[in-house]
């Protein structure tokens, strides 16, 4: 038996000050209302970045910039596989629309882990809040040595 695939999906981290945008997916389909950085499948000849600004334009009408890369994971679920390529957006142009989800939120990095996120998500999330917390505790020894 060969194996299939993963699927190539792409994941955009818009960060707006200390928060993240997420959105929660429809009770139906898969993984029924939980919750996700938006993006979607890379199709053929499209580039990650080029896959990820249509997408966030499909699903949320609005044009992002896409920036750095930030972490790749390999999720199975029972009848798939998907490789979750994710990236950061640090700015948007447009009014957040929902056409493929029912709910988003502007999240604190640290709350992240109150929302239940999709298998392949939580991997990011766990990341986020971990390279959050570095970048914290830099700046708090930061201030810690100017002020002394």
């Amino acid at each position: 038996m060969t194996e299939t695939p993963p699927i190539l999906v792409v994941a955009g981290v818009i960060k707006n000050g200390d928060r993240v945008l997420i959105t929660q997916r429809h009770d139906q389909g898969d993984e029924l209302g939980l919750w996700e950085f938006p993006g979607g499948k890379v199709e053929a000849g499209e580039t990650d970045q080029e896959a990820l600004a249509r997408e966030l334009n499909e699903e949320l009408d609005v044009e992002v910039a896409v920036g750095g890369f930030l972490l790749e994971t390999l999720y199975h679920y029972p009848n798939k596989s998907i490789l979750l390529r994710s990236y950061l957006c640090e700015s948007f142009v447009g009014d957040i629309t929902l056409h493929c989800h029912q709910a988003m939120a502007w999240v604190s990095f640290n709350a992240l882990s109150q929302y239940t996120f999709s298998g392949a998500d939580q991997p990011l999330v766990k990341y986020l809040q971990e390279t959050y917390q570095k970048q914290q505790q830099q700046q708090e020894q930061q201030q810690e040595q100017q002020q002394q």
